[in-house]
């Protein structure tokens, strides 16, 4: 017969009441098991306070398995077999369809881990790490980690105390390290969702709560006030720590300190106060992760993650090298997002990737990036990318001639930034200047300099030598031939700088009024000053240009034909039977 919550109380009353009723504890523990909710919900919170209680008294401790047939100390025994036989249950609750259920399992758990120490008999406080373990490890595994539950533990657990976010990223990286065969889904967007909820310290001021405030010692505070200091000298640190590393294992003992007393090993409470661990811890984790077959949207997930949530609190980013270069050679729109991560680690880090501006000339020629929600950000980093005046004439050239060319079968939206775009690259770099105006007739300038140059040949194998490299570099433009090599992908062979931008006079014909104007700057004279490229240019859609055409007033009348039309079709044509005006 099940216990009311009333019952319940009442067992939990008699057995603080007298210890010879502990044998009572053993029905609250098979409520549990019992469909009532309620009934369940209460013996949890009962069962809670009572182990609390034998602790306090130090009954309830780790049992001494060398007295065993002491009455003391089977009593102990039979006692800690209980406690942990409902740390089992609350662990199994975790992964019940009762968001209620789940949630009470895991405020018990999260009770128990910041008093585990007692619980355990012992006299100082100390965050319940082997429990936790446990709590982070079913919430992984589970098959349905969302909703109320995952709520609960972000707001009231890792986002709300430091010690449970760092002990999170620890503990993550073991299990995922200890993972050695094909992670499920599940675990790898669990331990994403859970990833999400970590916010890295920048600095000791932002780390102040604690769900177990870890006591500090003189040593501790001397080693945090150390590793306050900035990188540089933390880095040092781990030098010396990796010396004295290395001496132990060279000599089988622990070097003496500058001071003469022996080396003391950083404690667990000097770490929580150390912003550079919680980035190790992290970065730990993260790697740890990304060392997995990723699914596709989990993958296209962290890589936009990548440059501005992870990457900035890595200990070692170049760690992700191997990870951002093969996401970038895979192509499409996770070579698109690995571009900004694989960009930063070139220019921040020093990671020489030669194949870099290859891969982004073909990534430009991919159309349907144009027309992906991602199109904005590619824009965005293609122009960072070619914003530096130190890149070379004929990569410039061919960025510009592809994107001429992409732009003659591109959306509005998308000419509205790639006009502007080729301009710029024009601007910027003056040797690109001839790929404007260009003919195949040469002017009076190109003759006399041919004139002069021939003058100055002094003999008749110089003259072969000349007339040889003259013909080599000509330009062809006659029967509408253009010397641009559209098929190659290496920016080096396309033959860009001695073409010319003829689609931009294509697209002043455009049917789209906005991309006429654009186009036409290029009749004009060439200006010093480089357009500004805002990002509304790089975001505009369908619906903003038929927004904007409608609000447009018309000061006369439109055009039509003069005779009104009667039918979509003539009377002897077959479709005439299928549409009607």
């Amino acid at each position: 017969m099940a216990l009311s919550s009333v019952e319940i109380k009442k067992l939990e009353a008699k057995i603080k009441e007298d210890a010879k009723h502990t044998n009572e504890l053993t029905k609250i523990s098979a409520c549990l098991k019992k469909g009532d909710k309620a009934a369940a919900q209460t013996a949890v919170q009962s069962l809670r306070r009572l182990f609390l209680y034998f602790a306090e008294k130090g009954d309830l401790r780790i049992p001494d398995l060398s007295k065993t047939q002491d009455a003391v100390a089977k009593y102990r025994k039979w006692l800690w077999d209980n406690y942990v036989a409902f740390l089992d249950t609350m662990v199994d609750w975790l992964d019940d369809e009762d968001d209620n259920v789940q949630i009470a399992a895991l405020r018990t758990l999260m009770d128990v881990v910041a008093r585990e120490n007692v619980f355990k008999g012992l006299k100082e406080e100390g965050f319940g790490n082997e429990t936790y373990s446990r709590v982070v490890r079913q919430l992984v595994l589970s098959e349905e980690f969302n909703g109320e539950l995952l709520s609960v533990f972000k707001g009231e657990f890792v986002a709300a105390y430091i010690d449970v976010q760092y002990y999170t990223m620890k503990t993550l990286a073991v299990i995922l390290d200890a993972t050695k065969t094909k992670p499920t889904s599940a675990l790898i967007r669990n331990a994403l969702a859970i990833m999400d909820m970590v916010t890295v310290p920048d600095t000791r001021d932002d780390i102040s709560t604690f769900l177990v405030t870890p006591k500090m010692t003189e040593h501790d505070m001397a080693m945090a006030a150390k590793d306050d200091e900035d990188d540089e000298d933390d880095d040092e640190d781990d030098d010396e720590d990796d010396e004295e590393e290395a001496a132990v294992n060279a000599n089988g003992k622990r070097p003496a300190s500058s001071t003469g007393g022996p080396l003391k090993k950083k404690s667990k409470s000097a770490s929580l106060y150390n912003p550079r661990e919680h980035e190790r811890a992290f970065s730990a984790a993260w790697i740890a992760l990304l060392k997995h077959q990723l699914p596709e949207d989990v993958y296209k997930t962290v890589l936009a993650k990548l440059p501005d949530e992870i990457m900035p609190y890595l200990v070692d980013p170049i760690l992700l090298a191997d990870f951002l270069t093969d996401s970038y050679n895979v192509g499409g729109i996770t070579s698109l997002l690995a571009l900004n991560s694989l960009f930063l680690l070139m220019q921040e880090f020093n990671f020489d990737y030669p194949d870099f501006f290859p891969k982004l000339y073909a990534l430009v020629g991919d159309t349907s990036l144009l027309r992906s929600k991602y199109r904005k950000r590619f824009f965005k980093l293609l122009n960072l990318f070619l914003s530096s005046t130190h890149l070379p004439a004929y990569l410039v050239a061919s960025f510009a001639k592809r994107l001429a060319r992409v732009a003659l079968t591109a959306e509005p939206g998308a000419i509205l930034f790639i006009v502007p775009m080729v301009y710029n690259l024009v601007v910027r770099h003056k040797e690109c200047t001839q790929l404007i105006h260009r003919t195949s007739v040469m002017t009076v300038a190109e003759k006399a300099a041919e004139k002069r140059a021939n003058l100055g040949v002094k003999n008749e194998v110089d003259a072969a030598a000349a007339k040889i490299a003259k013909e080599s570099s000509k330009i062809t433009l006659k029967g509408g031939k253009d010397p641009f090599d559209a098929s190659t992908n290496d920016p080096a062979k396309t033959n860009a700088l001695q073409s010319s931008l003829w689609e931009m006079v294509s697209l002043m014909d455009h049917y789209h009024a906005d991309v006429q104007a654009k186009a036409s700057m290029f009749k004009e004279k060439i200006r010093s000053a480089m357009l500004d490229m805002t990002p509304e240019m790089m975001d505009v859609q369908y619906d903003a240009l038929i927004e904007s055409a409608l609000k447009r007033r018309e000061n006369q009348k439109v055009p039509v034909a003069y005779e009104r039309c009667t039918a979509v079709f003539g009377a002897n044509d077959g479709f005439a039977n299928v549409f009607a005006l």
